[in-house]
């Protein structure tokens, strides 16, 4: 009896530590694995030698419940040294932008990349933030630090960890745990984590640099766009179309195009479209191709957009079509515009003037007298 209570017992006591500590890495897991059977054997020592059935049946549970009921949610970072990589003084994070659709309660991993060309070792911080749009069209995206943002996703990521060090031509390949809570309500999640470098600290405890020196310390992002299926708001539109400041006539065959587009659903969109550049006559010369871009759910984007054409005078029209990011529904919109090219203008009329200038001295200064 007293050899099944400490079996029994050893079993739940390692069942709930692996429940507690499912998220842990593959490493982390076998440590906890041998830890556990370190404990079995002092408590078994004295009956191996006429309960080694019941023993065999311990171990066989213990694995089970080690690796096969609860098994890993992660996976561990790893490191690799790329060979020649060239000094850029920077490092690089990838990817910039991760999208996902899941289900409420659903979990994933999402491998994000650093890779240090610094020349030098340096140690990274993981930070994770939400990040919005902007109400205005000035940016795409704004973080948020400390912030909670209206569409929180910050507290649903879970970085392997959260520093790390590489040397110059490493690059770590680090899991992003996401986990959607069970009661999250339909619509988009928003967050970001953010790779920052960490000065090296000095003997008296100050970052090198500080006396005397400026010290630089990058930050750069990788967005995360989750949306959590249900019945979701997917609702926005063109709110502008214009040349930049509505300028309508142009020395020059460089035209920049501005584009406003405001998204008042709940969820995240991406739009994309063309534009159609015709001439006076109402002959297609260019079709300017709009790259998909995403504009975040309450908020107001600028998309601004260049025509490059060598100087031609004359009255063109841009005719924008422009995909909403849902339903297939289509915005459209017309402006018209001048391209005068002033010093070909001037130039030509300066010679206009001229010849007309001198066939004038001509006719009063010059007889013409008629043959006999």
């Amino acid at each position: 009896m007293k050899f099944k209570k400490i079996i029994t017992g050893g079993l739940v006591l390692t069942g709930e530590i692996l429940f507690c500590c499912q998220g842990f890495s593959m490493f982390r897991r076998i440590s906890l694995f041998a830890f556990s059977m370190s404990a079995y054997l002092k408590s078994f020592q004295s009956f191996v030698s006429n309960r080694l059935k019941f023993v065999t049946c311990s171990l066989f549970v213990t694995c089970i419940l080690s690796f096969g009921v609860f098994p890993a949610t992660t996976l561990a970072y790893t490191i690799q040294d790329l060979i020649n990589a060239p000094v850029e003084e920077d490092f690089t994070l990838g990817p910039g932008k991760a999208e996902f659709i899941l289900e409420p309660g659903e979990k994933t991993t999402k491998m994000i990349h650093v890779t240090s060309r610094l020349g030098r070792p340096m140690t990274f911080k993981v930070e994770v933030e939400d990040f919005k749009g902007s109400e205005t069209g000035e940016s795409a995206s704004i973080l948020l630090g400390d912030k909670q943002g209206p569409y929180s996703l910050k507290d649903y990521l879970q970085p392997e960890v959260y520093e790390f060090t590489l040397n110059h031509g490493q690059k770590i390949n680090l899991p992003i745990n996401i986990s959607i809570p069970q009661d999250a309500s339909p619509g988009g999640l928003y967050g970001a984590v953010i790779i920052t470098t960490v000065p090296k600290k000095s003997n008296a405890g100050e970052n090198e640099g500080a006396q005397g020196q400026i010290q630089f310390i990058s930050r750069v992002a990788s967005l995360f766009f989750v949306r959590v299926n249900g019945n979701v708001l997917e609702e926005g539109g063109l709110e502008d179309f214009s040349t930049l400041n509505s300028k309508s006539i142009y020395s020059s065959g460089s035209i920049p195009f501005t584009i406003l587009y405001r998204n008042t659903g709940s969820v995240h969109l991406v739009t994309y479209g063309i534009i159609e550049i015709k001439n006076m006559w109402g002959k297609k010369i260019e079709e300017i191709e709009i790259d998909p871009y995403f504009i975040m759910p309450g908020s107001l984007r600028t998309r601004e957009l260049k025509w490059e054409r060598p100087t031609s005078l004359g009255m063109y029209t841009a005719h924008l079509r422009l995909n909403r990011g849902y339903k297939d529904i289509i915005d459209e919109a017309k402006i018209s515009f001048w391209i005068l090219p002033w010093k070909v203008i001037s130039i030509s009329s300066l010679i206009l003037i001229s010849l007309i200038l001198a066939i004038i001295w001509l006719a009063k200064n010059i007889e013409f007298k008629k043959k006999k």
